[in-house]
């Protein structure tokens, strides 16, 4: 059985990566729709997929009729105008834009934690792919969730500029260029110069002193494991990385657990891969984990015995990991479950 797929927003940086995975993981298309918003449309636009060029449709809701299966990439403007009339279309929609990862009524899904959750958002037809970095965290912890309880969790969360899209990959590499040649940087992609420098801020600031990035990490958190009241700090950094998000975890269990169980556990997690050997300098790098499929893991270490706490490190791919796989593997279990 093949599908009638369509990405919308295939220019954006998880849409590329998109398509190269439809078409490495062999995802069954019997018809393949790109997409574009008005301001990104250009009749002579392409995309190569398959070997072949792939000629680009402006968004109107005839363009998603008789669609299966519908990615919004990129523009969370065009998601939230287009997702209800793709869903009631009958598509399934898979939103990687952000758009519904704050919406109560929008199930979050990462298919190795909660796919039974997908029965539960048919009726409404429209799934949510996390926040990378929510990705980036829970899939090397979920497995322990089934052995003892968790019960603090702190995050940095150290994320790539290529979070701001293309056009913030662009402006990073002219500030370097510029900081290299002596002159002043002008920043245009964040508050501050990037180049050299790194960022305590992702986003911008509520009044509890969190910015709007890190409260969605905390949101997501809790509601993908369905603890509403689990104790976590997040706090994301802006750092100059073209791509690889990387994190600093701090754990405390409900007992005690020794790093080699810790190892142990994460060496058998299915999407993981545990770099971890201080003595010859192995641990994750972000560069290292560019173009990668799992969250690579190490420097897993017992911080605090009394409160059972477990430090680690991770490093991700963000745009393929951390959101176009994601998103492929809600299709994927999708099938399996035979929802579409």
């Amino acid at each position: 059985m093949s599908f009638n797929v369509a990405i919308v927003g295939p220019g954006d940086l998880t849409g590329q990566e998109l398509l190269r995975l439809l078409g490495q993981r062999r995802f069954p298309i019997n018809r393949l729709q790109l997409i574009e918003g008005p301001v990104e449309f250009s009749r002579h636009k392409t995309y190569i997929f398959g070997g072949r060029e792939m000629e680009v449709k402006e968004i109107t809701k005839r363009a998603l009729r008789e669609m299966d299966l519908v990615f919004f990439c990129g523009s969370a403007e065009l998601a939230n105008q287009f997702a209800g009339p793709a869903s009631e279309q009958g598509a399934l929609v898979i939103d990687l834009s952000g758009a519904f990862r704050g919406d109560d009524k929008t199930t979050g899904i990462i298919p190795q934690i909660n796919a039974a959750d997908l029965q539960h958002a048919m009726k409404r037809r429209i799934v949510a792919s996390p926040s990378p970095a929510v990705i980036q965290l829970l899939l090397p912890l979920n497995t322990f969730r089934q052995w003892t309880s968790i019960k603090r969790l702190v995050v940095h969360s150290f994320e790539p500029v290529s979070e701001g899209g293309q056009m913030a990959m662009e402006l990073f590499s002219a500030e370097v260029k510029q900081v290299m040649e002596g002159k002043n940087v002008v920043p245009h992609a964040f508050s501050h110069q990037i180049a050299f420098n790194m960022l305590p801020e992702t986003e911008n600031a509520l009044d509890s002193g969190l910015t709007r990035s890190e409260w969605r990490i905390i949101r997501e958190v809790r509601r993908l494991w369905k603890l509403p009241d689990l104790n976590i700090s997040v706090m994301c950094m802006r750092v100059p990385v073209y791509i690889g998000m990387s994190q600093s975890v701090m754990v405390d269990f409900g007992r005690r657990v020794t790093p080699d169980e810790i190892r142990d556990v994460l060496g058998d997690t299915p999407g993981v891969r545990l770099l971890d050997d201080p003595t010859v300098n192995l641990y994750p790098h972000p560069w290292q984990a560019a173009n990668q499929d799992d969250v690579l893991v190490g420097r897993v270490r017992e911080l605090d015995a009394s409160h059972n706490t477990i430090g680690l490190w991770s490093a991700m791919d963000n745009l393929r990991r951390g959101a176009a796989l994601n998103a492929l593997k809600i299709a994927e279990s999708a099938v399996e479950q035979k929802l579409i």
